[in-house]
């Protein structure tokens, strides 16, 4: 979502689904959910994150300046308005290893890992690589970046999607997708909304997440641990996947201008 949607203008937010959030931090927008963190930005770049601190993940008291952040399963990062990045948390694999990076106009976080999309179109990623989340070194013309459990992927300038997972018979999983304008990583699972607002979706279907062949007339898009959500253009919102907690309860919403979904959550910006 981008970031001028919430300094631009007042928003009310509708969320379904179960939220580990017990306070109320009103004027805060919902930014990512972790493992077992919610994080919430300000208008003003000041950053609350809410929950287990087991390994001080929830240590951004002292952030200012943040435009952007990301949860990973154990860590938190921030994205300051002159590019720089910072992060807090479990280091385990130096997920939290990003004081070097400069000019980052995006970042993104798996599980254990951490991306950051420079204004060059180069993306940095340090963290666990078990997976080869972190092998981002050949992609070039990035536009666009989203990670998610131990998936990374980005949106190329020319329409098409990298990822670092592969799919049916050896292939990108993203391979054959084209004319893409958006990506959103959910725990094992990719959804790219094309030019003619339609969505594909690949990986893990176990739930029915992919299950987005039928969407039409769709302008966003966001996915959670186990489910997707599309916008449309009449402001309603279509869910498919896991419903265990609710977060597909979304058949009521309506005029709605924008999206966004975390681990177990949907919410509806309006």
């Amino acid at each position: 979502m981008e970031e001028s949607f919430f300094k631009e203008r007042k928003y009310n937010v509708m969320g379904a689904g179960v939220s580990i959030l017990q306070d109320n931090y009103d004027g805060a927008a919902v930014a990512a959910e972790g493992e077992h963190s919610l994080a919430f930005i300000y208008a003003t770049g000041a950053v609350v994150v809410a929950g287990t601190n087991s390994y001080g993940e929830c240590s951004t008291k002292k952030w200012r300046g943040i435009s952007d952040v990301a949860l990973g399963a154990f860590h938190t990062v921030g994205l300051r308005v002159d590019g720089r990045v910072l992060a807090t948390g479990k280091n385990l694999f130096g997920e939290c290893d990003t004081e070097d990076w400069e000019e980052i106009i995006a970042i993104a976080a798996g599980n254990m890992h951490t991306v950051g999309l420079r204004i060059d179109g180069v993306v940095l990623a340090a963290g666990m690589n078990e997976y080869g989340e972190c092998e981002t070194d050949r992609w070039q013309d990035i536009i666009h970046i989203t990670a998610d459990g131990f998936l990374t992927a980005g949106l190329c300038k020319d329409g098409t999607v990298v990822t670092t997972m592969l799919g049916d018979e050896g292939k990108d999983l993203a391979a054959g997708w084209q004319n893409i304008k958006k990506i959103a990583a959910g725990g094992h699972h990719l959804v790219g909304l094309a030019e003619n607002k339609t969505v594909f979706a690949a990986g893990s279907n176990n739930y029915g997440q992919c299950e987005t062949f039928s969407w039409q007339g769709i302008i966003d898009i966001a996915a959670g641990n186990l489910h997707t959500i599309g916008l449309k253009e009449n402001g309603t919102v279509v869910a498919v996947g896991s419903n265990e907690h609710g977060q597909c309860n979304v058949d009521n919403w309506a005029n709605v201008e924008a999206i966004s979904a975390t681990k177990n959550m949907s919410y509806a910006y309006y």
